[in-house]
């Protein structure tokens, strides 16, 4: 098995800027791909200030668009989006901003639909294990639990 060799500086920052190029990335992503190819941590450092000024990285952007992206496609709430977040080591202020721009009116649809669905799946008879049931998987989808009361409410009534 051949080693991964060192690139320069200059090769390690084209590559990083084709890198993110390709797809928004946030400043973890990029580290930890550098280092898996044996880039050394001050120049990392310098490659990331680097693409931070040019505009190939910008935490902000990365955040409103995961946020957006995983709620339309996988129908996430915002406690799992926040936790993704977090775990790609993006900021309290960036996180806050990016949940915002998710519509409260097309979250709670969401929900809703989310909540219909699983309650018409659900084969329980007995009516207290079946809102236990669907309120397991709302919350695992990372809805707010008082969000989840009030779509439980709309829908089994």
């Amino acid at each position: 098995m051949s080693q991964k060799r060192l690139y320069t500086f200059s090769q390690a920052l084209a590559y990083a800027r084709e890198y993110c190029a390709k797809g928004e990335h946030c400043q973890s992503e990029v580290r930890e791909k550098l280092r898996s190819y044996y880039v050394q941590e001050d120049e990392i450092d310098s490659c990331l200030a680097e693409l931070i000024i040019d505009g190939f990285i910008n935490e902000q952007r990365y955040a409103d668009l995961f946020a957006v992206s995983k709620f339309h496609q996988n129908k996430w709430g915002r406690i799992k989006i926040r936790m993704h977040l977090k775990a790609k080591e993006i900021s309290e202020i960036c996180i806050k901003k990016a949940l915002k721009s998710i519509d409260e009116e097309e979250y709670m649809k969401t929900l809703d639909s989310l909540c219909k669905k699983k309650i018409e799946q659900t084969q329980e008879a007995n009516p207290l294990k079946k809102k236990a049931k669907v309120i397991s998987f709302l919350a695992s989808r990372g809805f707010e639990f008082e969000c989840i009361q009030m779509s439980l409410e709309n829908n089994m009534l």
